[in-house]
Parts: C-alpha cells; structure tokens; sequence
C-alpha cells in the first residue's frame, strides 16, 4: 500500500538543520547565561542609574565581532562593545559613578586602571582577569553625557608576537624601517 502524501527527502533534512540550528542557539544562550555578567550588568546599572540609551551600531558590532572571531587581530579572540549615550546628570548627589561600575563588577575583576576626573566629567575603569591562558579586560570610559563598556579577551602571546613583528592576514601593518633608524 503506498501513502497518499509522501515527505520530500530535501524537506525532511531541511527540518533536521532547522531543528539542529534551534538546538545550538539555545546551547549557546545558555552558556553566554551562564557565564561571567559583570559586562551585562554593568550596561545595565548604568542605563538605569543614569536614564542612558543604547546606540545602535548598525551592524558594525556583529561584522566586528565576526572579523575578530575568523582574523583573531593580535591575539584577540572576542569582543562585545556597548555605546551609551545621554547619560542624565539630574539627581547626580547619589549616583557615584566609581561605585555604580565597582559595584557591578564581580570580584575575579582585578583593577589595572582607575581614574576620575568627575570635574572635567572623565571616568575610565578597566579591570582584568586570567581566563586560562588568555586575559579578559573589562573597560567602562566615560566622558561627560557618553560612555563606552567593551569586553575583550586576549591572548598574551599572539599579542607579543604581535608588537615585535605586526601583520595581519600575513600583509606588515608598519615598517620596521623607519622604528630603526
């Protein structure tokens, strides 16, 4: 006896990608849920603390972190950067910048660079961890109503090889010439 409607071949392993696709974003979701937060929580302490709004990188942030996970560009393996703007100054007698971003910050964070200079409205934060054989730097830069959260992790010794001799896609970046002279 043969079935009245028979699934295509091409169909069935559509449906078998669609599905393998689904099982992979959701693994992925969770490991990014699982992992270190202090990144996320602090776009987000400062957006509520200050009324901030989130700029739009039009793509630029997916193609950059795409470019970085295929070139690796001195040894840096991934990125996620966030733009803030507008941050609102009404109110600003209990809303310490330095302790928003300190207190956002999981305590693995080392801090490398703390400086403010809330009378020129300069704050810069960058703290960093070993993950590995790897270092993640977490920066928050703020200048007057704008600021920058990034993420980076880097390896040390592609970073080194790096400096001494920098190329990318095997192209020199610089001439060595001219630092020798």
């Amino acid at each position: 006896m043969t079935p009245l409607y028979t699934t295509p071949r091409w169909w069935t392993a559509l449906g078998a990608i669609g599905v393998a696709a689904c099982l992979t974003m959701v693994f992925m979701a969770t490991t990014v849920v699982a992992g270190d937060n202090s990144y996320r929580r602090i776009v987000k302490q400062l957006r509520s603390e200050f009324h901030a709004t989130e700029q739009s990188l039009y793509g630029a942030g997916v193609l950059g972190g795409l470019a970085v996970a295929f070139i690796r560009p001195a040894g840096v393996s991934s990125v996620n950067v966030t733009i803030l703007a507008d941050l609102n100054e009404v109110g600003r007698e209990n809303r310490d910048f330095n302790r928003i971003v300190r207190s956002a910050v999981e305590a693995k964070w080392q801090p490398l660079v703390v400086y403010s200079a809330p009378s020129r409205g300069e704050w810069t934060h960058v703290y960093s961890h070993p993950d590995g054989a790897h270092i993640e730097l977490l920066i928050v830069n703020r200048a007057r109503r704008d600021a920058v959260v990034a993420e980076v992790r880097i390896d040390p010794d592609k970073l080194s090889a790096f400096i001494d001799s920098p190329q990318i896609l095997g192209f020199s970046i610089g001439s060595r010439r001219r630092w020798q002279d």
